[in-house]
């Protein structure tokens, strides 16, 4: 698969991930109706979703950007010819189980539901809007 190909694989991959913690922020938002989750009140909900927007943005010019250029670094160094499945490092997977682990733990492990709401509702979504930042970046930023 070709390097703009693999580019694409990661584009796509980062933006629908950060669809689906966007999705899954929403109901600790208040924002969409999920049995057992108690989401946010206006006007918590507008503080606690513009919180999110500032921190996905800020992490994903910064954090996620340097993030896509490593992506992009791996791709090239394996050339024109690598298969589709070597688009991510192994060190990208262990890091993606240690983030699938802390969400689980935060979902799981917060007792106080208001505490929960405001942690999930903006630490979802701004890490959703970070990764589709950083998902749209890796088609055009230079290796490191």
């Amino acid at each position: 698969m070709s390097i703009q190909g693999r580019r694409l694989v990661v584009c796509v991959v980062w933006f629908a991930v950060g669809l689906m913690l966007i999705w899954r922020g929403l109901p600790y938002l208040g924002l969409r109706d999920v049995e057992g989750v108690t989401g946010l009140q206006p006007p918590n909900t507008w503080y606690a979703l513009a919180g999110a927007v500032i921190l996905g943005i800020g992490k994903g010019m910064s954090a996620l950007k340097k993030g896509a250029r490593r992506a992009v670094t791996h791709i090239v160094k394996q050339g024109e010819t690598a298969p589709a499945w070597s688009v991510f490092s192994p060190v990208m997977f262990l890091l993606v189980a240690i983030m699938v682990a802390a969400g689980l733990s935060l979902r799981l492990g917060l007792e106080d539901s208001e505490m929960k709401s405001w942690i999930i509702g903006i630490l979802y979504p701004g890490v959703g809007i970070a990764l589709m930042i950083g998902g749209l970046l890796a088609r055009k930023v230079e290796p490191l």
